[in-house]
């Protein structure tokens, strides 16, 4: 029973999650953590209670989860939500997303297996985040100096490899590979990169090492181009920039009406506070030496 602050957000685990340790908050008591999900996980006398069964089907969608395409549904199980994941189990989400309930364990006393844990670390915990209005970017991002430099794009469309391009040039550093939490402040869009990056061993973690919260300034949205296209940047409308933000948030299709709703007002807000261009990166080597002196430049 941990407590968790990726993504500058208190999370309560009932299990571990050795993922997440680099943000592990400890000194916190078992009764501490049993008391913040007492509505879920005891009564007032302090028995053990079941997890709450799934009622309503809220939403069902299919994503790309634990190395293949999965079934994923969202069920109403008050007073929060549970997610089911086809091949995977079940997990319990909290009404605002601050706990987060393995269902089976009690019988998986080793801890999370393979499946378990990249559901747990990728919808599950972009939906938690989500209710509590934190937004996972489908994003790498790369840090000039002090500017952060978001890349939005498809899956292979390039992202990852040019933010690991830039973090090995002088005066750049990697701040994401996948998935990016953001969130809209009083100084702008800001990111948090205490985030686990699945897609890198757990010493290669960029986040571990950054501060909690960075102020965005620029996000790409990579077009994919003719190899013999000339890299360039090209700002965007704020129409445009809308859509992109749209387009590239991690797990909408499983989010309520009303998250719909706010989302779309994040999306409206943040297109307004961060400029957005169109990144031409045609996949070429010697493509991305000139792609990295037109973000110098543009920093």
């Amino acid at each position: 029973m941990t407590w968790y602050r990726p993504a500058g957000q208190d999370f309560y685990f009932d299990c571990r999650v050795p993922e997440l340790a680099s943000f592990e908050k400890p000194g916190l008591e078992q009764g501490t953590a049993l008391r913040a999900v007492s509505a879920v996980k005891e009564n007032e006398s302090g028995t053990a209670l079941p997890l709450p069964a799934a009622q309503d089907l809220v939403c069902q969608a299919a994503g790309w989860v634990a190395g293949t395409q999965r079934a994923v549904e969202i069920w109403s199980a008050p007073p929060g939500l549970l997610m089911r994941v086809a091949g995977g189990s079940d997990f319990n989400i909290s009404p605002f997303g601050r706990e987060i309930l393995w269902a089976s364990q009690a019988e998986n006393d080793g801890g999370l297996n393979e499946t378990d844990r990249q559901i747990l670390l990728g919808p599950v915990m972009v939906l938690a985040l989500a209710l509590r209005g934190t937004w996972s970017l489908h994003a790498s991002a790369a840090i000039f100096n002090e500017n952060l430099v978001l890349f939005l794009g498809e899956s292979g469309s390039g992202k990852s490899t040019l933010a690991g391009y830039l973090a090995n040039e002088a005066d750049w550093r990697l701040a994401a590979d996948d998935i990016l939490p953001v969130t809209i402040g009083a100084s702008g869009v800001a990111a948090w990169p205490h985030f686990p990056q699945l897609k890198l061993p757990t010493q290669a973690q960029p986040g571990a090492g950054l501060p909690e919260k960075i102020t965005i300034s620029k996000v790409c949205v990579l077009k994919d181009s003719r190899v013999y296209d000339m890299p360039a940047v090209q700002r965007l409308s704020s129409t445009q920039a809308i859509q992109v933000y749209l387009s590239h948030t991690a797990g909408t299709r499983l989010f309520d009406p009303e998250l719909l709703k706010k989302h779309l007002a994040f999306c409206s807000q943040a297109a307004e506070m961060t400029p957005v261009y169109r990144l031409i990166y045609p996949h070429r080597w010697e493509g991305l030496r000139i792609i990295k002196e037109l973000l110098e430049s543009l920093c």
